[in-house]
């Protein structure tokens, strides 16, 4: 067995479980807590901020993330308030906010980080994710929009770690369908992703094999029925696991591709990785017949013979984007023949996913590979 590292944030998980946040603050000797939400959720926040002066804390509350942010967001928060413990609550865009604010401090400039060494942290971090999704959570990524960039920058670094991750299902069972589906794709998309690396490890394949399992099977449930708590149970914990597993383990082409057409459409992120994954593993196939053959059986294949079962694997992921009435090629989205070679031009801007994808990814295979997910070219024959 080769050798790995293994690295994980401590986690509180449960229904309820958002009733231990004054303890949290309190462990962590924090006094002055800013509450960064969005304006969707500010009644979450003031919840939360209600559960913290309870406990005699003084807290503020922030309402001002904006979906897949730019990094002056941050800059906005920091420089209102003072605090010594920043808590997120909120979808993956809100908890990036709170980790850098809380790498940054009070009157920080964020954009100083971009290209440096993210080291040290000003303030005490607690995450409360409110949908199950983007994993971040448990991650040492915070992703933004740069301006004069043409894709997104991931901040890469442990101070990016919160203190403690509380996960409560109940939190995420006012997400509406719409929200559900691309938050639960996205983390199904990580684990599958974090599965395949070239830096998976034995823990994170245990971690991501689970993932997969419970949420291709939980998301179908939690769409259709957003008030089934043990769906959304299962959800959460099918997140937390795949954000475990591709914070050690990376994701890969997937990841690259969704970034890379994600400026045509503007679909949330979840979503713009989802529509492009089925193509994604039928051209990763070859590289792990067993593992894309185990990926296909968890998602509900039942065919036997492993190379077919590992070519089926796309096609299992199609199904469970049709059940999510989730689209299923980038001609749906407003992409065609004139955007092929842009869209593989940008693929390769997300060098780190590019290089830990399981198959080589190489400029040629990646024109067909693009033009079969503007057309919805998945093979049916695995030939």
């Amino acid at each position: 067995m080769d050798s790995f590292s293994f690295e994980c944030v401590r986690i509180v998980f449960g229904c309820g479980s958002l009733e231990r946040l004054s303890d949290e603050v309190k462990m962590l000797k924090g006094r002055r807590v800013a509450v960064v939400t969005d304006r969707a959720l500010r009644e979450t926040g003031e919840k939360v901020c209600e559960i913290l002066n309870r406990s005699g804390l003084n807290c503020e509350l922030w309402s001002g993330v904006t979906a897949e942010p730019e990094i002056d967001v941050v800059k906005e928060f920091v420089s209102q308030f003072d605090f010594d413990t920043v808590v997120g609550v909120g979808g993956g865009s809100t908890l990036d906010v709170a980790k850098l604010a809380a790498v940054t401090g009070k009157d920080g400039d964020p954009e100083r980080l971009v290209g440096r060494d993210v080291s040290g942290r000003k303030a005490k971090l607690i995450l409360v994710p409110t949908t199950a999704g983007t994993g971040s959570e448990v991650t040492k990524l915070a992703v933004f929009k740069i301006p004069g960039r043409e894709v997104k920058y991931v901040f890469d670094s442990p101070s990016l770690y919160a203190d403690v991750a509380i996960v409560d299902p109940v939190l995420t069972v006012s997400a509406p369908p719409e929200v559900t589906a691309s938050s639960g794709i996205d983390a199904i998309c990580h684990a599958i992703e974090a599965y395949t690396s070239r830096y998976a490890s034995p823990i994170s394949d245990v971690l991501a094999e689970k993932a997969i399992k419970t949420g291709s099977n939980a998301l179908r449930e939690a769409f259709a029925n957003g008030d089934n708590l043990k769906a959304r149970t299962g959800m959460s914990y099918a997140a937390l696991l795949a954000g475990i597993a591709f914070n050690n383990a990376g994701t890969g082409l997937g990841h690259a591709l969704g970034y890379a057409h994600s400026h045509i459409h503007n679909l949330p992120h979840g979503a713009s990785v989802g529509v492009t994954m089925p193509y994604v593993l039928q051209y990763n196939a070859i590289s792990d017949l067993k593992k894309h053959a185990r990926i296909a059986r968890l998602l509900g294949s039942n065919v036997r013979h492993t190379r077919d079962a590992a070519f089926q694997a796309g096609l299992e992921f199609a199904n469970l984007l049709r059940d999510l009435n989730m689209p299923l090629k980038l001609s749906d989205l407003g992409a065609g023949e004139e955007d092929v070679s842009d869209i593989v031009e940008r693929i390769f801007l997300s060098e780190k996913h590019v290089s830990r994808n399981p198959r080589t990814v190489r400029k040629e295979d990646m024109f067909e590979l693009v033009r079969k997910a503007v057309y919805g070219l998945l093979s049916a024959e695995n030939n």
